[in-house]
């Protein structure tokens, strides 16, 4: 199966995160296919994963196991740098806890990610 070009997809995706001696799973196996235009929702209980896997959608972090895909590109194949170039182009968020910078205007803010 190939993803349509711009279609972001996970194959079994696993993310976990050790704290102390606790190893906690955030995401356990996830196959999701999401395609230019569609609307899809991810809903569930605080701390089951919806972040985490929101996170390694928008290559902004990588999984433990499995593949997300972004146009067809394995985003943990990519440097620092070219996730940043693929966030730029072809992925946009709106955050949670809007992450604004406080000393900056609002227009500032908005074209800060044209810098």
């Amino acid at each position: 199966m190939q993803p349509a070009p711009n279609a972001a997809e996970t194959r079994q995706v696993k993310k976990s995160f050790v704290t102390g001696e606790v190893t906690v799973e955030a995401v356990r196996g996830v196959t999701v296919a999401i395609h230019p235009g569609e609307l899809t929702a991810i809903v569930g209980p605080s701390g089951c994963g919806k972040s985490s896997l929101l996170s390694m959608l928008g290559a902004i972090d990588t999984p433990t196991s499995g593949q997300v895909l972004v146009g067809g590109v394995d985003v943990a194949t990519l440097s620092d740098y070219d996730r940043t170039l693929l966030r730029r182009r072809q992925i946009g968020f709106v955050f949670q806890a809007f992450n604004l910078m406080p000393t900056l205007s609002a227009l500032e803010n908005a074209a800060l990610p044209l810098e």
